[in-house]
């Protein structure tokens, strides 16, 4: 089978992987694995292989982009003690911690270079089985909120980490210290203004598009734009594209007149484009992974095999037991102290694990691993590779299976006091945005432009206070957006088709 044919039967084939993963009630990641796996034992050469700066350049930004920009800068703000500066904290440790536990104890005689990419794939982790097992309503949502601005953190560290990792392979040396801080410093705030800027061009070129898709075609700009910026100025990745992000997310309403920047259609259809480009990128990247792995297993031995999955384990524990930790820090921290100030001793330390337990290896590790150089600059294989790629895909796909299956099961026997607060902030503000409709004149009028304006003003208020979360005043928007959308009545969808 040639690349063309193999790619199109790929791309058709995830959309039943995932509808069977959804039969089966199984983490989806895992079958997409299986699958490739089970392909690349088929026998003949592998039909299609991984460029390095394709996977860095093609597959991070988007999946980094979606997360950050349903989120906005007022999560940071308000978490930035137990979500980012806790966060920034356990990202560093675990991957000096993993490093350091894979070349001396677990892998013996790993090169630094391959340990410190062991520990930059364990630093980075995600929430999406968190929110897909349902288990946010059972927790506080200050804890939720402050797992999202670890999250945030522990991909700005990871990836700045990993910068410098691919820098001194290419390089052949190992920077100086005082150079690389000054490289890492430039890398950030270069990366928070670059961001900014591509955040507010991107606006400024959307108010002035037109019909919905060709506003969602000029958003897909802003990941890949911030990816260019970061690779020609030796800027963060993670830092541009958030910033991106956080810039578009921040500017969606005008928080004096409460209007909106864009069309409702295209607000409620941005929504679910980047929802679909999360994850279709994240399941082709599980396939790719799998489809890799027997040519990874092929050169290594039996033993070689069992150290793997010994190191994989231990690997895992490690990072279970950091994340743990520092999530009992969090919980003396505000806000979430005061979210958990009914709970003892032993609720913090539950709390504390179900942060620990939510938070499950990233698939962003798997594009670390996929983007390492085949060879170092003169020419040597890095003969690691394979190595590396093996134990990554076993630290991953246990933390979805273990992880994943029984977070449900986890976040109800912690039995939080103030579980489900977030189902009452959410009603609380859908009557207070009532009431600012009303008060606005709108009367029985739903879709009133002055009460929807009214509605937003007072949505933006509550999460400037934050007595909302981030995911509600999506919802509550999005509703919005929805009347409104409903009461164009006869309005013609999306674009004209383009004329020859």
């Amino acid at each position: 089978m040639g690349t063309v044919e193999f790619v199109a039967l790929l791309l058709a084939g995830i959309g039943p992987l995932l509808a069977l993963a959804h039969f089966l009630k199984l983490p989806a990641t895992v079958l997409l694995f299986v699958a490739g796996l089970a392909t690349g034992f088929l026998p003949g050469p592998a039909p299609i292989q991984v460029d390095p700066d394709l996977a860095i350049g093609l597959f991070l930004p988007p999946v980094i982009y979606a997360a950050a920009v349903r989120i906005t800068p007022h999560l940071l703000r308000h978490l930035f003690l137990p979500g980012v500066l806790v966060g920034v904290a356990v990202s560093l440790l675990t991957v000096l911690g993993v490093a350091a536990l894979s070349r001396y104890v677990l892998l013996p005689g790993l090169t630094w270079t391959a340990a410190l990419l062991l520990g930059v794939v364990a630093a980075l982790f995600d929430t999406r089985l968190f929110q897909e097992a349902k288990g946010a309503p059972h927790v506080p949502r200050a804890l939720t909120d402050a797992l999202k601005a670890r999250e945030m953190a522990s991909r700005v560290v990871a990836l700045t980490t990993l910068a410098l990792v691919t820098a001194a392979m290419r390089e052949g040396a190992a920077p100086k210290v005082a150079e690389a801080a000054l490289d890492v410093a430039w890398a950030l705030a270069g990366g928070a203004a670059a961001g900014f800027i591509i955040g507010r061009a991107v606006l400024w070129l959307r108010d002035r598009a037109g019909p919905a898709p060709v506003e969602i075609a000029v958003s897909l700009a802003a990941p890949y734009l911030g990816a260019l910026a970061a690779r020609g100025l030796g800027l963060s990745l993670a830092v541009t594209i958030i910033a991106a992000a956080l810039a578009v997310s921040a500017a969606r309403v005008d928080r004096e007149t409460g209007e909106a920047r864009t069309s409702a259609e295209a607000r409620i259809s941005a929504m679910a484009f980047w929802e679909e480009v999360s994850l279709l990128v994240s399941s082709l990247l599980f396939f790719l992974a799998g489809l890799a792995v027997p040519e990874a297993l092929a050169e290594l031995g039996g033993c070689h095999t069992w150290q793997a999955g010994a190191a994989a384990a231990g690997i895992l524990a490690m990072v279970i037991a950091l994340g743990w930790l520092g999530s009992l820090v969090s919980t003396r921290l505000p806000p979430l102290a005061a979210a958990l100030a009914g709970e003892d001793a032993a609720g913090r330390a539950a709390a504390a694990g179900v942060m620990a337990w939510a938070s499950t290896r990233s698939v962003l590790g798997l594009v670390v691993v996929l983007s390492v150089p085949p060879a170092w600059p003169d020419g040597t294989a890095f003969t690691e590779g394979g190595l590396l790629l093996v134990v990554v895909a076993l630290v991953v796909l246990g933390s979805v299976g273990l992880q994943g299956l029984t977070l449900r099961r986890v976040t109800r026997a912690a039995a939080l006091q103030k579980g489900g607060d977030t189902e009452h902030e959410e009603t609380r503000a859908r009557t207070l945005a009532a009431e600012a409709r009303e008060s606005a004149g709108a009367g029985d009028d739903v879709a009133d432009a002055a009460g929807l304006a009214a509605e937003r003003r007072a949505l933006l208020d509550l999460r400037e206070r934050d007595e909302i979360g981030d995911e509600g005043l999506r919802t509550l928007l999005r509703e919005g957006d929805l009347r409104k959308r409903a009461a164009e009545g006869n309005a013609e969808p999306g674009a004209p088709p383009p004329r020859p």
